[in-house]
């Protein structure tokens, strides 16, 4: 009898433990545009995802990113698809979310398709944000990363649906940027950058994330030679610094009656 006493309120105070482990954990809910895009992050994300809820929604099914024309939209669908889901495991977070838009939001259709699907967008994002519940949502900013006009767009609509709705303070939205040496490390005009004085949040990681992240990388078969990927791999380990950066987004309330500084 004591021992059955014993046994449940040994059960009791796991259970209870367990409940407060969760209770504890952080929702982060990562929104880019194109599967691949994580890659951007993905120390971060593997770092977050040993004690917290890491939730990665990809925008759009990515179509039209193909290194050769060899491969039709429907299989190059399924193949990013495949590649994402790698990726995913690879940086311990859970199935990727894919909203399955075209790449570009169907601009290359015709400016009515494009507000078709960006509306369209905005509704389901707007949806999955409610539902989720995260912590803090992160994205691209103003500069996108490497300027692609999807990453752009997908940073810009976040940033609406958070400001339409009044969600500043309840769902706070992070920046990814890129320092202006960061940017320069890959010896090419490409990634866009932000000047440091405005990052105010800095995320630091292990040599052990990083590898995850390479392995990440190597999912993504149809969109970089075996060579390009090795290359990436050893810029970033000649980049010993470890940090990512990202900026908050903060608005004032206070009403003025005119502009001032």
């Amino acid at each position: 009898m004591k021992q059955l006493t014993l046994l449940l309120i040994l059960s009791t105070l796991i259970l209870t433990s367990c409940e407060k482990e969760e209770e504890s954990q952080n929702v982060i809910l990562v929104i880019f545009a194109h599967p691949d895009d994580e890659t951007t992050i993905g120390p971060m994300m593997t770092k977050y995802a040993k004690q917290n809820k890491v939730i990665y929604i990809v925008a759009t099914d990515g179509r039209y990113g193909v290194r050769t024309n060899k491969i039709s939209e429907d299989s190059l669908i399924k193949i990013r698809k495949a590649e994402c889901e790698c990726s995913a495991r690879a940086l311990g977070i859970d199935s990727p979310i894919l909203l399955g838009f075209h790449d570009g939001f169907g601009i290359r259709t015709g400016i009515g398709e494009y507000f078709d699907q960006t509306w369209d967008l905005k509704k389901r994002l707007k949806s999955k944000i409610e539902e989720l519940n995260p912590d803090f949502i992160l994205t691209f900013g103003p500069d996108g990363d490497t300027g692609h006009s999807d990453h752009r767009i997908i940073g810009d609509i976040i940033t609406e649906i958070i400001l339409r709705e009044g969600w500043v303070d309840k769902f706070p939205l992070y920046y990814l940027g890129w320092t202006k040496e960061q940017a320069s490390k890959f010896g090419i005009q490409e990634l866009s950058y932000v000047d440091p004085k405005y990052f105010n949040v800095s995320i630091s990681f292990s040599q052990e994330d990083e590898n995850k992240y390479f392995e990440s990388i190597r999912c993504y078969q149809s969109q970089y030679t075996q060579e390009e990927i090795e290359e990436w791999i050893s810029t970033d380990l000649k980049d010993t610094s470890n940090i990512l950066y990202f900026r908050k987004l903060s608005v004032d309330k206070g009403a003025k009656s005119e502009f001032n500084n």
